[in-house]
């Protein structure tokens, strides 16, 4: 039976660089949902 978390001697290398473009890209993703979101609001009662 093999366990769901990895052993200790199997630790995940980690890039800050690609952390930093994950971030990004959820900051960038929830601006432009709110930006459709003001948009879509402005139509209906602008």
């Amino acid at each position: 039976m093999r366990l769901a978390m990895p052993s200790g001697r199997q630790d995940p290398q980690r890039n800050p660089g690609l952390k930093r473009k994950a971030w990004l890209a959820v900051f960038l993703g929830s601006t432009l949902f709110w930006v459709v979101v003001a948009l879509l609001v402005w139509k209906f009662w602008g």
